[in-house]
């Protein structure tokens, strides 16, 4: 999951809704990322204010409500999604 979210972040591309119900195993054991419905592509640095995601996963700097950075987001929810695993 982890380099499936670096694959996007290499990419300038935000997945913005990493959760459990968003990470898939093919028939191969191998993981992938799905719904994509929420997903943007930014510049480095882009400041964000759209307060998007699950609840549950969500950073604590979007609740905030001063603009962040997609990447670090992405970032936590991943770390979530591993914790809950």
């Amino acid at each position: 999951m982890v380099f499936g979210v670096a694959h996007c972040h290499c990419r300038s591309v935000l997945h913005r809704d990493i959760k459990l119900d968003n990470i898939l195993l093919d028939n191969e054991g191998d993981v992938k990322i799905c719904d994509f419905g929420v997903a943007k592509q930014v510049k480095k640095g882009e400041i964000l204010t759209e307060q998007c995601g699950t609840p549950a996963y969500i950073a604590p700097e979007i609740l905030r409500s001063n603009g962040y950075d997609g990447f670090g987001v992405d970032i936590w929810s991943a770390g979530v999604v591993l914790y809950t695993m």
